[in-house]
């Protein structure tokens, strides 16, 4: 049912997109589908639209091939020389084809690297910078993103179509009032394009360079009193628990 009350702006550009489409449907010959099944309907029980709209909506069988992952990982290290350790662990970075977005010194001198590696480099940077020195800690984490992507692009290319069929209407509206609702829905419909396409490109560079942190800690260097109290601590602990 027709809303009466709608402003005469937005009747106008209704009718204006009907106008379109109508042409658009008259100009545009009828497609000519090649059947994807050769069951008849009789043989597999069910209708022959059914067969063909399952068939049809079945993915490619390399679409599930690439998938859309979200990896980063963690490493800590102790090390004697934490200078030396911080400008190899940014040269193996580098040399990954990755770059250090942030390094900060903690209280304890402790320095740690926020890096981003290719995705394929993620483990083997992690293992040559693990081999400067002793490693004490080491996790990853992965994050499947393929159907948000999936659905993000999707919806970019509906939004950018639909951007250009407002652009040519607008070339051909004449009236004010037309113009004035077709530049009003175009500008909405520009602004999520944009927003849309700013978050594809932050999944796209998320999934093609993983986050990488590494702390690299300063190696505890026991002195002469040290390792005797070490050694008095692990007699003493050998009277309560024999391993």
């Amino acid at each position: 049912m027709r809303d009466v009350n709608a402003p005469p702006a937005y009747r106008s550009l209704a009718l204006i997109l009907v106008a379109l489409l109508t042409a658009a449907c008259a100009s545009t010959p009828e497609p000519q589908y090649v059947p994807l099944v050769t069951q008849s309907a009789g043989e597999s029980g069910g209708d022959a639209a059914t067969q063909f709209d399952t068939a049809r909506a079945r993915p490619e069988p390399g679409a599930l091939a690439e998938r859309k992952i979200i990896k980063s990982g963690y490493l800590e290290v102790s090390l004697a020389d934490l200078e030396t350790a911080r400008k190899d662990a940014e040269r193996l970075v580098t040399e990954a084809g990755g770059y250090v977005e942030q390094a900060r010194a903690t209280r304890d001198s402790d320095v740690t690297l926020l890096c981003r590696v290719p995705a394929a480099q993620l483990d083997p940077t992690m293992d040559r910078i693990a081999a400067l020195g002793k490693e004490e800690n080491r996790s990853t984490s992965a994050s499947d993103v393929t159907d948000q992507y999936a659905d993000l692009e999707t919806r970019l290319h509906n939004n950018t179509a639909l951007r250009d069929r407002l652009q040519q209407l607008l070339k051909r509206a004449t009236k004010v009032e037309d113009v004035l609702a077709i530049e009003k829905e175009l500008n909405r419909v520009q602004s999520e394009v944009e927003m849309m396409q700013g978050r594809l490109d932050r999944l796209k560079s998320q999934v093609a360079l993983s986050s990488l942190s590494v702390t690299l800690k300063r190696e505890v260097v026991l002195g002469p009193l040290g390792y005797a109290a070490y050694g008095l601590w692990w007699a003493i602990s050998k009277l309560f628990v024999i391993d």
